[in-house]
This record gives C-alpha cells, structure tokens and sequence, in this order.
C-alpha cells in the first residue's frame, strides 16, 4: 500500500520538524532556518543556499558570546538575538526550552520582512512536536 501522507507529515497527518521550517520560510520569505542544539548541532533545517552546519555552526557561536554577555553583564534569559547587516538582512536567534532541551530556532530574514508573528508560529509547534516526540 503506498504511503498517502502529505511531504513533511507523520503517518498521523502532524507535521514534523522540517515542515515547520519550510512553511515559516515559504511565508516569510526567509532565506534560510535551521533548529540548532545549544551544542551548535542541527537538528532540522528548510532547503536554502546556505551550508546548514555552516549556519548551525554560525548560531553556536552567537549563543557562547551571548552566554559570556549575560555571565559578565548579568542579564535574564534572553528571547532572541538579531545580527543585521548593511543590506539589513538578518541573522535572527529565537531561544526556546523543551523539557530538559535547550533549543535555538535561526532564521535568516531579507531587508525589512517581519518575522516574529511568524517565528511565534513556529516555535509553538516545534514545542509541541518536539514534546509529542522526543518528551513523551
């Protein structure tokens, strides 16, 4: 019997991680997104012209200089970190924890989009399949 199921989905219809990432970024016209271990290790990235570990590798090392920041100036637990460039492109570090997971969802916007409606969106389901998958 041949598998029915839409791309992205588990057998029971819900979405799975990369189908999360590839709808925020179709919608949002992001360039790329990748969800990274606090590690630097991808877990699950939408198809973009950047070398994901590269980009993984890039929001691991925003999180350790975050991290010293909040050791040496004694800031609370951080949202999110925006990197713009001259073009106003960014590199965009939303934060979210999952059971005993900590998780980095990175999202490379073009000059001027909005995307925090959008990365809500997809940090509410990631936190629910991540729960449905690897917490239950």
């Amino acid at each position: 019997m041949m598998d029915e199921r839409p791309e992205g989905a588990t057998r029971t219809g819900e979405p799975t991680l990369n189908r999360i990432l590839r709808e925020m970024n179709d919608e949002g016209h992001f360039k790329a997104s990748v969800l990274v271990s606090t590690e630097g290790l991808p877990l699950s990235s939408a198809s973009s012209p950047f070398d994901t570990e590269t980009m993984a590798a890039m929001v691991a090392l925003v999180k350790n200089t975050i991290q010293q920041a909040r050791e040496h100036i004694g800031l609370d637990e951080i949202d999110e970190v925006s990197i713009v460039q001259g073009d106003k492109m960014r590199l965009i570090c939303r934060y979210l924890v999952v059971g005993d997971e900590e998780l980095i969802l990175s999202v490379i916007a073009p000059p001027h989009q909005t995307y925090r409606r959008l990365t809500n969106r997809a940090l509410r389901e990631i936190k629910r399949v991540w729960r449905r998958i690897y917490v239950a």
